[in-house]
């Protein structure tokens, strides 16, 4: 039978951070009366035991290292640590603390080591002794070191922490995206249980409940959250001003170009008929005219088919052309050269732009009058959300009260009021 293993991280996992007065921190307690089981570990903890998993803390402890705290009150932290364990029923197989940090303040300690997450040392040190197997085991902790150490152990990881937007980001950012990523120490035990019973179960409405890993329900939670960042992050200053800015090209009686690439030609095919329609602006977009722009593209190549349209469309100062796109355009990159193009030439006749874009805004938001950029909170995932929010936007802006002009469709079927006939 393999040895399998959990190895958790302690300070934010099995315990509460603690306020130390006198360095006015939050940090590893440094005294036993500092130390607390966090809510429903110990539980937790006996569970995995019960499951006949090994138990490991693996945690980095600087504090030592840096005077504020002697290995002789660790170990009476970890000694409080161990029996509070056992009374809720658990216990723990072994505890590797790592007590170094390269500008510690006590030369004992004061070194560049081998066992500080997030290198692996503490949990290949563990497997050793005990004969684990790493590929099979689990490693749970609160920091971006903690899914770098497990990552690089060979193990599965479980990243203890909320689920936002914020969070999400920096993850991307250190590459240190977990297999999962839980509430508390409850929830990874659970999510752990399941995997090794080898299915997720499903909940009473048929729905396959959640194991907490990379899974696709994860994923739903994962992506709905970043929509909500983005929402909160999104620039409503900014998205005021394009309103303007279409308002003013209405009463000057301007035309309206939408570009865009991909995703970005569907939100302007659409957003065409929408400007239209609505809110009574004439507009148009290369890629409602497949002919034309397939033979330009043939003819005079990709880099200048829109700069080409726009110049056959007799593009004035007068009118606006808006970019939908994720990356705004990129020549050194060669991303949507087309766009950058037709921008530079919009940018020479005095043409109004304006931009809902992601990322940086590239070159669209070099030269944009108005831009509206799509936060990024997951490099994963900014494809996605940039283009879904490309059309809440330009949605948003067709029904603005500054522009909207014609009553839509299901707006004006007003419900019926049937009345009831009296006596």
């Amino acid at each position: 039978m393999p040895r399998k293993a959990v190895f958790l991280d302690r300070d934010g996992v099995i315990n509460p951070y603690a306020y130390d007065a006198e360095f006015g921190t939050i940090d590893s307690p440094a005294h036993p009366d500092q130390f607390a089981l966090a809510p429903g570990a110990g539980e937790a903890i006996a569970k995995l035991n019960e499951a006949g998993l090994f138990v490991f803390v693996v945690s980095n402890q600087p504090g030592v290292a840096k005077g504020k705290f002697s290995p002789e009150l660790l170990e009476a932290v970890n000694e409080k640590m161990n029996r509070l364990v056992g009374q809720a029923g658990g216990h723990l197989d072994a505890v590797y603390y790592c007590l170094h940090h390269p500008e510690g303040k006590v030369d004992a300690y004061r070194l560049t080591c081998e066992c500080r997450k997030p290198k692996p040392g503490l949990l290949l040190q563990a497997a050793r002794e005990w004969e684990i197997e790493l590929g099979r085991s689990y490693m749970v902790g609160d920091g971006v070191v903690d899914v770098l150490a497990g990552r690089q152990a060979g193990t599965k990881t479980l990243f203890v922490g909320p689920r936002r937007g914020y969070i999400f980001s920096e993850l991307e950012r250190q590459n240190a995206w977990p297999d999962g990523i839980v509430n508390d120490l409850s929830e990874a035990v659970e999510s752990i249980r399941h995997a090794e019973s080898g299915h997720n179960g499903r909940g009473k409405n048929g729905h396959r409940k959640s194991s907490g890993f990379a899974t696709e329900t994860r994923h739903t939670a994962r992506y709905i959250e970043e929509s909500i960042e983005i929402l909160k992050l999104l620039d409503q200053d900014a998205i005021e001003h394009i309103a303007d800015l279409l308002f003013d090209l209405r009463e000057r009686q301007g035309r309206l170009f939408l570009l865009g690439v991909g995703g970005g030609a569907g939100h302007a095919s659409h957003a065409a008929c929408d400007f239209r329609k609505i809110a009574g602006i004439e507009a148009y977009a290369p890629s409602d005219n497949v002919s034309e722009l397939t033979a330009r593209v043939n003819d005079e190549g990709w880099e200048t088919c829109y700069v080409n349209w726009l110049r056959g469309s007799r593009l004035k100062a007068s009118d606006m052309v808006l970019v939908f796109s994720v990356g705004g355009g990129d020549v050194k990159k060669n991303v949507s050269a087309n766009l950058v193009r037709a921008l530079e030439y919009a940018k020479e006749l005095g043409t109004t732009i304006c931009g809902v874009v992601g990322r940086d805004g590239g070159f669209t938001r070099q030269v944009a009058d108005g831009c509206s950029i799509v936060p990024t909170v997951n490099a994963a995932t900014v494809t996605p959300h940039t283009e879904a929010f490309q059309a809440l936007i330009w949605h948003l802006l067709v029904s603005h009260p500054k522009l909207k002009a014609a009553q839509m469709k299901w707006e004006s079927l007003q419900p019926q009021v049937v009345g009831v006939q009296g006596p």
